[in-house]
């Protein structure tokens, strides 16, 4: 008790309360005599446990780290430096002997920081991994599975003495973990990490699975991505729904972004623009730059309102570059909107009306003569009778 008192003394209050520094005192056998709280946490070790400190390594690291502690009581001036891998973190180490004010040895201390594995792998992958969140368990280099979190115990229908030591392919919840075995296998003899997509008939959940070979076990990340999944065939739905409706529709459209991009437009607006404008639309580039013959002045005198939100429809000729030869249309302006009724894009589409108006004009022109004629007809028919 003695020495234990006089460690805590020795030791600086930045070691000894840190948040961040993993800090432990070890005898010369080994047990670990004094830890900080982080130490405990860490390792889930309660307040009172003087657990060993080698035990807290695997097997392929204890071979290592033993004899290095051992050589340092050896050269008492001099640091080791060890990298651990516990499950999904990555352990720095520093051990150096700690002595009292005489030069006495009381332990060894070791300083670990702590960088979360989770953490580096999201930032290769490009999204984020989680052991909090993901579906993660840990395998040996003989496939049994040694750790795994309590999303893996959902996953695998039971808790984790159900499957702990035990060959991945005789606990897994589905046939295809025979498929999945098969990129195991790859990204442990290449040592890179693999990313494939996956659909587990017996839950129906679509999956991202992240394999990530280590020195001596492989990490497994099962990310349900079933919502995004879903979302990305409706949209894929939507989107073929849309190109049938658009291509089949005897209006040309261009969908334009809220400044005015072009996004997407129809067969018969692109052949239209061929035809009036000797123009190719083009997805990504100003509306603007493909106006129709004739719309300019319409169209920038009431740019304001049509950003504005504001339908506008009109009736106006185009006219034919090369013979000038006139067709009559009927041109639409409106806008996009999102559920909050916010502006998000819009929709330029125009219709030929040029046979339906000639014919509306050429029956007009009749009902007018008919008029006459009526009237004609009526006035000299009357007049003998009146007079």
């Amino acid at each position: 008790m003695v020495q234990i008192k006089e460690i805590k003394e020795l030791l600086p209050s930045f070691l000894k309360d840190s948040k961040n520094l993993l800090v432990s005192v070890l005898d010369l056998e080994g047990e670990v005599i004094h830890s900080n709280s982080k130490f405990r946490e860490f390792f889930s070790l309660g307040s009172l446990a003087r657990p060993f400190f080698f035990e807290l390594f695997n097997e392929y690291q204890r071979e290592e780290i033993e004899p290095l502690i051992s050589e340092l009581i050896g050269r008492p001036n001099d640091m080791v430096r060890y990298s651990q891998s516990h499950f999904n973190s990555l352990l720095s180490w520093e051990f150096s002997v700690l002595k009292n004010t005489e030069g006495d040895f009381l332990g060894i201390l070791g300083v670990g920081s702590v960088k979360d594995e989770s953490e580096y792998l999201s930032n290769e992958l490009g999204y984020k991994v989680s052991v909090d969140s993901d579906i993660y368990f840990q395998m040996n280099s003989d496939w049994e599975i040694q750790f795994a979190n309590t999303h893996a115990e959902l996953f695998f229908g039971t808790s984790a003495t159900g499957f702990i030591n035990k060959k991945i392919w005789q606990v897994f919840p589905d046939p295809k973990i025979y498929e999945y075995a098969l990129h195991f296998k790859k990204a442990k003899e290449t040592d890179a990490i693999t990313v494939i997509d996956g659909f587990l008939s017996e839950s129906g959940r679509w999956y991202k699975i992240i394999i990530h070979p280590r020195i001596c076990w492989m990490d497994i990340y099962f990310k349900d991505v079933s919502e995004v999944q879903l979302l990305g065939n409706e949209l894929g739905r939507l989107d073929l729904t849309l190109d049938s409706i658009l291509n089949n529709s005897d209006q040309s459209y261009i969908l334009m972004s809220q400044d005015l991009r072009i996004m997407r437009f129809n067969d018969l607006a692109s052949e239209q623009l061929r035809k009036y404008a000797e123009k190719d639309l083009i997805e990504g580039q100003k509306f603007l730059q493909f106006l129709l013959p004739g719309l300019e002045e319409k169209v920038l005198t009431n740019l304001e309102e049509i950003i504005g939100g504001k339908k506008l429809s009109f009736e106006q000729s185009i006219y034919l570059v090369d013979s000038g030869e006139e067709r009559f249309f009927r041109h639409d302006f409106y806008p996009i909107t999102n559920l909050n009724k916010k502006v998000i894009g819009f929709v330029y589409s125009n219709k030929d009306i040029h046979d339906s108006h000639s014919e509306f004009a050429k029956m007009t022109e009749q009902n007018d003569m008919l008029k006459e004629i009526l009237y004609s007809q009526s006035t000299v028919l009357r007049s003998p009778l009146s007079s």
